[in-house]
């Protein structure tokens, strides 16, 4: 991979404030620091940079949120729509909370946790689920959110409980969901350190040992888990907890009926999908991608031969180990449909990061002047950017399947545009390079499959616009007339990008080169690192 470089100021500070992000909106231009923050060389973001796209050139919504006129408690009543969409919805993907004590707290069947830490709970599940039932232009999760936010104090850091760990993860997820991927990895951070703090990586064994209670912990440690690596790959930054040291057992798969808190022993597990399947395979697989996921943030860059057998071993192992009821294509009821899809687009996700420097690489050499030398193994850089051309396809098609097949909401488009945006950059990267290709067909086809779906996904995401003029910015469909508003935004890009590019010398200046980042190519022996700019 390229060192990288950062912006001119090099901070990569932010602020994620709604008085900032509401002024800088104000100003018809995206201040720096409302979308700031460092994000690494395996991320979406560097790869637009690297295909020729600088951060400026396209400003991601900041949303004009004005300040809810009512942030006060609501009646249980009130919230319970809300509630009930978030256990539909969003519960499956992470059972951070178990519902049916929560749903007993509600009532007081059963005590609450410190009266702070239940409000915050209370009101960032309500947030959540308003959210994954909302359109693009409601607001309500947000009125929902600052209730919940209102109770947070320096005092929480100043405690540890497992309410506490629950309460600061689900404010992460759902300030990643309205895009303060900032803020929200600040939480995530807090939670991480409340959950090692009380020890839930830890795995006791005593006779005496509620099952209910160690069960609880198992879940929530790997909610925590698996979230940070989800956030960490999306970010490309280091992984935040540790790994060797984690001791605590993978939930098991069974339903929550068959659990409670006075079970005194755990039945057998279920042969078929539960509420805990995903989460229990979603851990295996993080775990064994944790092993290779710090080489590709950072130089030098693992081989290709590496990677391939990495990604037989280790990846190929942990598909063939999935249980025949949760593999790719076996049907799931209708309440696991969604994060069993979401499973396997995270693992296709994974490869397509793996293996697109090969990609890069390839058009780089294609785009010098004097044709650089054979990479050393030809045959295994060959297979990798096969694969990570296979990835992508394979992205596209599965995710536009659900997408037409399944009912559409907030929550589903986030995740569909999230991984269908990494995917198409990949076919989208292909034609603007190599537009003569015998591929290019099929390329083509990936294109426009993907960007079917995240057009429609514009009516509960705005986000989905933005990624919309990045692509057709990139890439000019030949069989698609563009309107005069398209065309005048595509050109007006093109010309920045232009202007940019004509500034620098040669493609040696867009992807400057160090001989020990990218090892596979001895061409780079022959280049000098580029001065930090």
């Amino acid at each position: 991979m390229p060192p990288e470089y950062g912006p001119p100021s090099f901070t990569f500070e932010w602020d994620e404030r709604r008085d900032v992000a509401n002024h800088a909106t104000s100003k018809s231009h995206t201040n720096g620091s409302a979308r700031g923050g460092y994000f690494g060389i395996a991320s979406t973001k560097a790869f637009l940079r690297i295909i020729g796209m600088q951060d400026d050139q396209f400003h991601h919504p900041v949303h004009h949120q004005t300040p809810p006129t009512n942030t006060c408690e609501m009646p249980l009543s009130l919230l319970s729509e809300y509630i009930d969409a978030y256990f539909a919805s969003c519960h499956p993907l992470y059972p951070i909370i178990h519902e049916s004590t929560f749903r007993a707290q509600m009532v007081e069947l059963v005590p609450r946790p410190s009266e702070t830490i239940w409000k915050i709970l209370l009101y960032t599940v309500a947030a959540l689920g308003a959210f994954s039932i909302s359109t693009e232009s409601e607001r309500t999760d947000v009125a929902l959110f600052d209730v919940a936010k209102a109770q947070f104090s320096h005092e929480l850091m100043e405690m540890g409980n497992i309410s506490l760990v629950q309460a600061l993860l689900l404010m992460s997820i759902y300030l990643r969901k309205r895009y303060n991927l900032n803020s929200s990895y600040n939480y995530l951070g807090i939670a991480n350190r409340a959950a090692i703090g009380i020890g839930l990586y830890k795995e006791f064994h005593s006779s005496t040992g509620e099952p209910f209670f160690r069960e609880t912990r198992r879940r929530l440690w790997w909610c925590l888990y698996n979230l940070n690596l989800e956030v960490s790959i999306a970010y490309s930054r280091p992984q935040d907890l540790p790994q060797a040291e984690i001791e605590v057992h993978f939930p098991l798969n069974i339903h929550d009926l068959d659990l409670n808190p006075n079970t005194s022993s755990v039945i057998a597990e279920a042969n078929h999908s539960t509420l805990y399947s995903s989460l229990k395979f979603g851990a295996a697989f993080y775990s064994a991608i944790s092993k290779i996921y710090p080489r590709i943030i950072s130089g030098p860059y693992p081989y290709a031969k590496e990677l391939l057998l990495f990604d037989d071993s280790i990846i190929g192992s942990w598909e063939t180990s999935l249980p025949s009821f949760f593999r790719t294509n076996t049907p799931q009821p209708s309440s696991f449909t969604f994060c069993h899809a979401i499973l396997h687009w995270r693992c296709l996700n994974f490869r397509i990061l793996m293996f697109r420097p090969f990609v890069v690489w390839l058009f780089i050499m294609q785009h010098r002047n004097n044709p650089p030398k054979e990479p050393r193994d030809p045959a295994s850089v060959s297979r990798a950017i096969s694969r990570c051309l296979k990835a992508a396809e394979e992205s596209i098609s599965t995710i536009s399947e659900f997408w037409n097949r399944h009912s559409q909401n907030a929550l589903t488009g986030w995740y569909a545009l999230d991984f269908i945006f990494t995917a198409v950059l990949v076919p989208v990267m292909c034609l603007r390079y190599d537009p003569g290709s015998a591929q290019a067909s099929s390329w083509q086809s990936q294109v426009r499959m993907a960007m079917g779906v995240i057009e429609s996904i514009t009516l509960f995401n705005s986000s989905a616009s933005h990624g919309i003029r990045i692509i057709k910015s990139l890439y000019k469909d030949p069989d698609v007339q563009e309107s005069e508003h398209d065309a005048f935004a595509s050109n007006s890009a093109e010309a920045h990008l232009q202007e940019a590019l004509s500034h620098q010398t040669g493609v040696d200046d867009i992807f400057p080169s160090t001989p020990d980042i990218f090892q596979n190519y001895h061409i780079w022996d022959h280049f000098d690192a580029f001065a930090e700019r």
